[in-house]
């Protein structure tokens, strides 16, 4: 089992603020989030870490050197193509992973979970905004509606079993060309909706407060002061010498 952390994005919601700095190393209980990220996964003895880097790559430097279970990919072409080319460069790896969205923030250790078959997360927002929501039948995903109705939507936290890891895979040569990577509107989790049956996928509800989104500033000041309020502080124990 390894992660995959994906943190190529410009992160242009958060206006001014990242153009020196990248969304997801933003504090959160004054640890960068995606450090805090990397503490859970090692918490819950996740030994390889890919992270997928781009916009402010060389700020991510200090991770590799401080975990010895991260691995750092740059993405060179993060300021052109979507996430589905940021994907295709962990598709060596991709084989009972975790993916994680380097924006999302964590309040509990969702990584000691030990899913049985290839899951996404989901949450409740408390504001009605455009989500992703995966319709189950028989406890399997066989829709995923991009709607703005009261219902659970994705968290940016999935696990992935290696025989739809393999399926994705096989697939994947069809999305590499720039009708598709050139679209903006277009994630990798595209390419999952648009082969929804051909994939075992069940969706698992957390409640709201484990996971949170980071898109924009006014998020961000609602999440740290909720952790301020309520939440237990990360510490990460083991490091690279």
């Amino acid at each position: 089992m390894n992660a995959i952390i994906l943190a190529a994005g410009l992160g242009t919601r958060f206006k001014e603020w990242t153009k020196e700095n990248h969304k997801s190393l933003f504090p959160i209980q004054d640890i960068p989030n995606i450090e805090r990220t990397i503490c859970y996964l090692i918490e819950a003895d996740i030994t390889s870490i890919y992270i997928v880097t781009g916009h402010m790559s060389e700020k991510f430097l200090y991770l590799s050197k401080s975990y010895k279970q991260v691995k750092l990919i740059h993405n060179f072409n993060y300021a052109n193509y979507n996430s589905i080319y940021t994907f295709s460069l962990v598709l060596p790896y991709f084989s009972n992973s975790w993916v994680i969205d380097a924006d999302t923030v964590l309040t509990e250790n969702i990584f000691k979970d030990n899913p049985q078959m290839s899951t996404y997360y989901t949450v409740l927002r408390n504001l009605t905004t455009i989500e992703w929501c995966p319709t189950l039948k028989d406890n399997k995903i066989v829709d995923i509606l991009i709607t703005d109705d009261t219902l659970p939507s994705l968290s940016g936290i999935s696990y992935w079993h290696n025989n739809e890891c393999n399926v994705i895979k096989n697939i994947y040569k069809k999305y590499m060309n720039e009708q598709y990577l050139l679209n903006s509107k277009l994630y990798w989790d595209d390419i999952v909706r648009e082969n929804i049956s051909s994939l075992n996928i069940t969706a698992v509800k957390v409640p709201n407060y484990w996971i949170f989104e980071m898109d924009t500033q006014e998020e961000y000041f609602e999440i740290v002061k909720f952790l301020k309020n309520d939440g237990v502080a990360v510490t990460c124990k083991e490091q690279s010498n």
